[in-house]
């Protein structure tokens, strides 16, 4: 008799989220521009004015506390075109050619506010007022290449300041940022081949056996799962456990399917290495 598990959970509930929080980063661009929607005009109203959100002090709703919460994923792949630099970090945001804690890290580090926006830095009298002094010599270079720097910005105090996503758009793309987020991964051309096929069921049943979530005895236990009277699979007279392994490359069974279809897999290896020898 099978039980049903305790708790959920697992890759497919994570990948999940992750799409949720795609999405969410959607309205998140929405209100860092303050378009003209009432939810963004009361948000910023009501808790934000001369205040940056993502330095401020979390307030409002859940849901919105939930969605600001995403203003990390968000300020890594857009940057901000400032106008009235009310909306941006002047060390730890893209508004100029880097996040400048990277470029004068020894500057950074003097700041008596590490989280001003860019307006009250340029508001200052002059830097002086917002460093804790005295500078070290390595950070009085970088005072002075920085000065430099800001001298050649650009401000529009009446203006507003516009955050674009670095892919060159104003558009949001959740799969651009999925591609974003997963550009370094190095993924199995075994996926290429599930997901050229015309075959939906198919597709689908590959992919949860390349990544492992076919509810197999061992997979059913994982999640609690009362498996009676063992994990062992029914076909093999060794009593081996039933993991993906098992049941479609090393059971007695199975291997006769596959010799039947003119199939035989490389024995060693793991799953993706299987399918490349036996295409």
């Amino acid at each position: 008799m099978v039980q049903k598990p305790k708790a959920k959970g697992g890759l497919g509930v994570l990948n999940l989220k992750w799409q949720n929080d795609w999405l969410l980063v959607k309205q998140l661009h929405k209100f860092y521009n303050k378009v003209d929607t009432p939810w963004v005009n009361l948000l910023w109203t009501k808790y934000y004015q001369n205040k940056v959100p993502h330095a401020a002090r979390e307030v409002g709703s859940f849901w919105w506390k939930d969605v600001l919460r995403l203003n990390t994923q968000y300020r890594g792949i857009a940057k901000c075109s400032i106008g009235n630099v009310s909306t941006v970090l002047f060390w730890n945001d893209i508004w100029s050619d880097a996040i400048l804690s990277s470029p004068f890290p020894r500057l950074f580090s003097y700041d008596s506010n590490q989280n001003a926006s860019v307006k009250q830095i340029m508001k200052a009298n002059d830097l002086e007022s917002v460093l804790n002094l005295p500078l070290s010599a390595q950070a009085y270079e970088e005072y002075l290449s920085i000065q430099d720097y800001l001298s050649s910005q650009a401000y529009d105090f009446d203006g507003t300041d516009q955050w674009s996503f670095i892919w060159g758009s104003q558009q949001y793309s959740s799969r651009k940022f999925y591609s974003r987020v997963f550009a370094a991964q190095n993924v199995h051309q075994s996926f290429s081949w599930v997901w050229k096929s015309k075959c939906t069921h198919l597709k689908f049943f590959a992919w949860l056996l390349l990544v492992d979530r076919l509810n197999t005895k061992t997979m059913l236990q994982c999640r609690n799962f009362n498996v009676q009277p063992n994990n062992c699979c029914v076909m093999c007279p060794n009593q081996q456990a039933e993991d993906i392994e098992q049941l479609f490359f090393q059971c007695p069974f199975a291997v006769a399917c596959w010799i039947k279809i003119g199939i035989q897999w490389n024995s060693a290896g793991n799953i993706h290495e299987h399918l490349s020898s036996g295409r």
